[in-house]
């Protein structure tokens, strides 16, 4: 089950809030009790000294009278439950119960045995006790006559007196500790809208990355790690934005493959290169010199952008490169960064759509009575340098060698919508694809001593 961070904070806010409320509570109350202990033994114990020094002589003489006379002081006293006297044999001599003692008298006040009124050391102290809720306290001190005991007082006591008192503090204790969880409650909200609030943005900032949109997340006020995060990502938002806008000029002029391997590896664009195979494509516009001195010059631009829009795409997809556009011709490489066996297959597979497309517009255009065009592909494979050729200001990523000649000499024999193939090419194909060749002849092109066998589809 999910849970928001924003629940989760305020629910642990409330949670250590009420409980820290409950615990106080408690341990205030244990030291209420403690104090109004303390103070009860306090306020008594004087008044208890002086009622064993009034009871030795009339508890040694049995003097009952007199016994009941100095315990009536007793009988309306405030929080006195009882007194009782015993002698030293711990029999009951006299005793007094107020109003307030809950009916079966000294059976509810009094232990069960005298034994248990008597101290076998003989010290004196108050023992807490509980009735009905109640808290019961009871006070004892032994009867002295010249140092002997002669019996023992049990005063026991209640706390109702200082119950008012405790009342008021626990109910201002319990107002405060109220108003104070609602502060702290409320702090929690706002607490927790603070924290959730930019970590949404950034969820939902980064759903909108993907997306391709990198929007930026405001600042919150205060600075703060969230602040920090919130910065931190609109730094790698505008990073990530310039990289693709990087990506997607540089794809204009290479393969996405080549475009990634170049941004993952700057430290490639320098200048110079390295000796590798590489599958070369020539396509050229035949015929181009005539067409273009019998229409405008824009026209001709438009022409050319209709037929290089027609099938760039198709490079693209069979992982090639656009290497350059020289006027009516182009230049498209496979084998850049990296050579794969399969580029044969690709680069033949490539061109082939090509030609296609190419014929699809021709046949459109001239179906609408628009001049039209035909291209002839030239295709060869071998080791040339590929690599940065320029300056250190300004670079082009290229392949230069022997195999590029070769390729655009093959290109000039081709005629109108034929594609040549060169030998070597033709020799590192998987496929079959005799069903395509028309025709093998040697040509001999310009600027070449050797002929050169090639593959007419």
């Amino acid at each position: 089950m999910r849970i928001s961070l924003f629940n989760k904070i305020l629910f642990l806010s409330v949670l250590v809030l009420s409980f820290s409320l409950g615990f106080g509570y408690i341990l205030l109350e244990h030291q209420i009790l403690h104090q109004t202990k303390d103070q009860i033994a306090k306020d008594n114990r004087l008044l208890l000294l002086e009622l064993t020094r009034s009871l030795s002589l009339p508890l040694l003489k049995n003097d009952r009278m007199a016994l009941e006379d100095n315990l009536g002081v007793f009988e309306h006293s405030p929080g006195v439950l009882g007194v009782y006297v015993f002698d030293r044999k711990g029999v009951l001599e006299g005793r007094i119960e107020n109003d307030t003692t809950p009916s079966s008298g000294s059976r509810v006040l009094l232990p069960p045995q005298p034994a248990g009124v008597f101290r076998p050391d003989g010290k004196e102290g108050l023992v807490l006790r509980h009735l009905k809720k109640r808290h019961i306290y009871q006070l004892s001190d032994p009867i002295q006559f010249h140092g002997v005991d002669v019996g023992q007082v049990v005063l026991f006591l209640s706390d109702a007196p200082y119950e008012i008192v405790r009342a008021k503090i626990a109910r201002s204790f319990l107002f405060l500790g109220g108003g104070s969880l609602l502060l702290a409650l409320l702090g929690s909200l706002f607490l927790s809208a603070y924290i959730s609030r930019p970590i949404r943005s950034l969820r939902n900032a980064t759903e909108r990355i993907l997306e391709g949109d990198f929007i930026r997340v405001s600042t919150p006020a205060l600075r703060d790690e969230t602040g920090d995060l919130v910065v931190a990502f609109n730094r790698m938002a505008r990073e990530m934005e310039h990289k693709e806008r990087l990506e997607k000029a540089l794809i204009r002029y290479v393969s996405p493959d080549v475009a990634e391997h170049l941004i993952n590896h700057p430290e490639l664009i320098h200048l110079g290169g390295i000796r590798q195979e590489v599958v070369l494509i020539f396509a050229d516009i035949r015929n181009f010199t005539r067409l273009s001195s019998q229409l405008p010059s824009e026209e001709v631009v438009q022409i050319l952008n209709d037929y290089f829009n027609s099938f760039i795409d198709e490079i693209f997809l069979h992982q090639g490169s656009v290497n350059n556009i020289m006027g009516d011709g182009i230049m498209i490489v496979f084998g850049i960064p990296q050579f794969s066996e399969s580029h044969p297959e690709s680069a033949l597979a490539c061109a082939l759509s090509i030609r296609k497309r190419i014929r699809d517009l021709s046949e459109s255009r001239k179906a609408q009575g628009m001049p039209h065009v035909q291209f002839g592909l030239g295709l060869h494979i071998g080791e040339g340098v590929v690599g940065h050729i320029g300056s250190k200001t300004r670079m082009e990523y290229t392949v230069v060698g022997g195999p590029v000649n070769i390729a655009y000499r093959i290109q000039e024999e081709a005629g109108p919508g034929e594609i040549l193939v060169s030998d070597n090419l033709w020799k590192r194909l998987a496929g079959n694809y005799e069903s395509l060749r028309q025709t093998t002849r040697i040509v001999t092109p310009k600027g070449l001593d050797d002929p050169v066998l090639v593959h007419v589809l």
